[in-house]
């Protein structure tokens, strides 16, 4: 029986304990990780680092009287520093999408996922070493969007519920998928019923793709300012509209195994000059590093590939 409320942690909670929650019911929150404070500094910097003409929407999902803002990689040191390299979101993010190499290490450790192996005298061949069941999904993950989600004062229609695994389909939906995307949406304002708190239905992620969610089974994640919410690919979730004369500003950040295409283009998003600045989880987030296999560039380093070095099987 699926859930009909969505479950909230604190910031001294297990991560353990939240990503058992996550897979059950596709989605949770954590209250008051971080201060108000810092939501204010990530609104400040990004309000002086941009435009009011870059922030308009004009979308189905998110049609005019909304705000939005990509790139915050690029736009919000402190988005970057205190937000998407948060501890325990990594460590939770580690736990779902089981990389190779955890992003919570401080220095990674790359192993080769394959070998040259002898096949008879004459001959060799690459053999992919197998997983154990619960083995890796991935070398390692990256930042999908980096994205500020704000709906207006008068924006008063829900957003259409949609699940995250939609811009990859029909592409991926005849492979027998482990869990791919996590999605984190952080309260920039206190989140309320009334001004917009994302909607959330528990237990869609085992629904069939054509099941509708009846109103009773959609719950909203109210949660004060510095709280975050999280859900997996195939959740159903959505802004609610604003019934009140305040903003609901959020800052998404979602997150991918390293052989999935980033949603947005963060190597356009944020350029080198940019990157080589960032902190070293930031920046293999942002996708300036390789797995042993994809991603990587002769002559510059695995896990720095703004700095010489070796990386691939030709090195």
């Amino acid at each position: 029986m699926s859930a009909t409320y969505i479950t909230g942690f604190e910031a001294g909670d297990q991560p353990e304990a939240i990503a058992a929650r996550l897979l059950d019911d596709g989605g949770v929150y954590i209250a008051n990780l971080v201060a108000p404070e810092v939501m204010d500094q990530v609104y400040a910097e990004i309000q002086e680092g941009t435009t009011v003409e870059s922030q308009k929407s004009d979308t189905s999902l998110w049609p005019e009287g909304n705000k939005t803002l990509g790139a915050l990689a690029a736009t919000s040191s402190t988005y970057v520093e205190k937000l998407i390299v948060h501890p325990l979101v990594l460590e939770i993010v580690d736990l779902i999408l089981r990389p190779a190499v955890p992003m919570i290490r401080e220095k990674p450790q790359n192993p080769q996922n394959f070998e040259i192996a002898q096949i008879d005298a004459d001959s060799t061949q690459v053999v992919i070493k197998p997983s154990a069941e619960i083995g890796p999904n991935c070398d390692h993950y990256n930042l999908g969007a980096g994205v500020m989600l704000e709906v207006g004062a008068k924006s008063d229609q829900n957003q259409v519920l949609h699940r995250e695994n939609a811009i990859y389909q029909p592409y991926v939906e005849h492979l027998d998928m482990r869990e791919f995307i996590v999605s984190t949406m952080w309260a920039g304002t206190d989140f309320t019923k009334e001004n917009g708190a994302t909607r959330v239905v528990p237990g869609s992620h085992r629904w069939p793709e054509d099941r509708i969610a009846k109103e009773d089974e959609i719950v909203q994640a109210a949660m004060p300012k510095g709280s975050v919410v999280l859900w997996l690919s195939r959740t159903l979730h959505g802004a609610a509209g604003s019934q009140t004369g305040e903003r609901r500003t959020g800052f998404f950040a979602s997150y991918i195994p390293d052989w999935f295409r980033q949603e947005e283009n963060q190597l356009i998003a944020v350029a080198p000059d940019i990157a080589e600045h960032l902190p070293d989880r930031a920046r293999r987030l942002v996708g300036y590093s390789s797995s042993p296999t994809l991603g990587w560039v002769k002559g510059r380093d695995q896990n720095n590939l703004l700095m010489p070095g070796t990386s691939g099987p030709i090195g």
